[in-house]
């Protein structure tokens, strides 16, 4: 017995041993639009040669420099070409391209440069309610037909991330979302809503992406086929807000992504959200805020 324990706390170690000439970019999702940031703590693309070695014990991941605060995640990589090596307590691994590998949270691991080059993409994801169910599954490899998109989808995530322009923040909310979907669809996540909360939860993602239509309880309840008593209902057992709360928060939190982020008139930002002018939007945004949109944006700007 004792034997084992000093093994493993000889193995299990934190490792991060990088060569120079490994290229990986960051993507840091809490200053990208839509919800990517309350399912993804970080992820990234990486090029990588030489040598390259990430080891980790299990016991969480501190961003931010918090060494006080740990975060447990669950690690998902996605190889496209090149290979690696996975050892774990089960023993090693080859990590080929086509290749989804999956550790779940609180997994001690070291995975490392198998060829002369890797290339892949990694995300680790929170070990939060919706991804619950990865602690079921088990660390390991698997060919799959989603590798390729998760790669695909990150590498447009990465580019538009440098790019500027008027459609810029609405076509990165449009590949997060779709990159989320494929993550869900990747690991094949066990249905746990009923058909009605699938139902609604489809309504609210759509709407989402339409905030320019003037949305009415009504109307989203007709999408449902219910009546808008049983409609309000709904949306306040599901969210905790009613109908028209859940749109106006999701109005505001994307008008302040415009605001921080691109250069839209406050009458291009009322448009893009859902408001007949520009003065309807601010004295709503005020409500909110505090602070007229236009104030708002100079506060974050000179932060």
């Amino acid at each position: 017995m004792s034997k084992t324990i000093i093994c493993v706390e000889i193995m299990w170690r934190e490792i991060l041993n990088i060569d120079p000439s490994c290229k990986e970019y960051f993507l840091n999702f809490e200053s990208l639009p839509g919800n990517g940031k309350s399912f993804i703590a970080c992820a990234g693309v990486s090029h990588l040669s030489n040598n390259y070695q990430i080891g980790k014990t299990g016991k969480g991941e501190y961003f931010n420099g918090k060494q006080n605060d740990s975060v447990h995640v669950h690690y998902l990589i996605s190889t496209n070409s090149g290979a690696g090596k996975i050892t774990l307590d089960s023993g090693c691994q080859s990590i080929l391209p086509n290749t989804i590998l999956l550790i779940p949270a609180g997994t001690p691991f070291l995975y490392e440069l198998d060829a002369e080059h890797w290339d892949m993409c990694w995300l680790l994801l929170h070990d939060c309610p919706e991804y619950e169910f990865i602690h079921q599954l088990k660390a390991g490899i698997w060919h799959s037909d989603n590798t390729s998109l998760l790669y695909q989808t990150m590498i447009l995530i990465r580019d538009f991330d440098h790019s500027d322009g008027r459609y810029q923040p609405d076509i990165q909310l449009r590949l997060i979302e779709v990159l989320l979907y494929q993550i869900e669809q990747t690991l094949k996540k066990p249905p746990t809503q009923s058909a009605q909360q699938q139902r609604f939860q489809t309504l609210i993602r759509n709407v989402t992406k339409q905030l320019k239509l003037p949305w009415t309880v009504g109307c989203l309840a007709a999408e449902l086929h219910m009546s808008e008593p049983q409609f309000y209902r709904l949306c306040k057992k599901e969210t905790g807000k009613t109908p028209m709360k859940l749109i106006t928060q999701a109005r505001m939190g994307y008008a302040c992504y415009l605001l921080r982020y691109t250069n839209y008139s406050l009458e291009q930002i009322a448009d893009t959200v859902g408001y007949a002018d520009s003065a309807s939007f601010a004295h709503r945004f005020k409500q909110l805020y505090q602070l007229s949109p236009g104030r708002w944006r100079n506060h974050e700007y000179g932060d």
